[in-house]
């Protein structure tokens, strides 16, 4: 009777062992910003006030079709918010400057929600340095972030 238990009972082990591993594996998908369910390249990743911001370019031309070539914004930005919990921020209101030295007048875009993350169009079609400022308000916390980007 011993001899029919061991099997079972290892079977049982390795079936918890196994569920644990992926209760956890599920657990940090929420930490990962880097997903592959976000929409373009990571480009830069910040912490303000517990938050983490992360915001993914596209460039909207890079595809098969050839009238995408002379769109007159191009690029897609996305900022992904985690709050202090690590919890995706859904809901709130984000705005976007991109500014390209001083003789450019700088964009102004406020973000609509969509794919769990806050996303605009711009043109950054230019090569050189932009900076990119958004402005978050959720709730009643104000979130400001600024990173420079270098299109090449």
């Amino acid at each position: 009777m011993n001899f029919n238990l061991k099997p079972i009972i290892a079977f049982i082990f390795a079936a918890l062992l196994l569920t644990g591993a992926a209760v956890a594996s599920d657990d940090m998908k929420d930490h990962d910003m880097s997903s592959s369910d976000k929409i373009g390249t990571l480009v830069h990743e910040s912490i303000v006030d517990g938050y983490m911001l992360s915001y993914y370019l596209m460039d909207l031309r890079d595809g098969k079709d050839a009238d995408k070539k002379d769109m007159d914004k191009p690029h897609h930005i996305m900022l992904y918010i985690m709050d202090k919990n690590h919890k995706p921020v859904l809901e709130g209101k984000v705005g976007f400057m991109i500014k390209k030295g001083d003789t450019v007048p700088p964009q102004k875009a406020m973000a609509m929600y969509m794919s769990k993350g806050f996303g605009i169009t711009a043109d950054m079609k230019q090569k050189g340095v932009y900076s990119i400022t958004a402005k978050a308000l959720l709730g009643d916390t104000k979130l400001v972030d600024s990173f420079t980007h270098e299109m090449k």
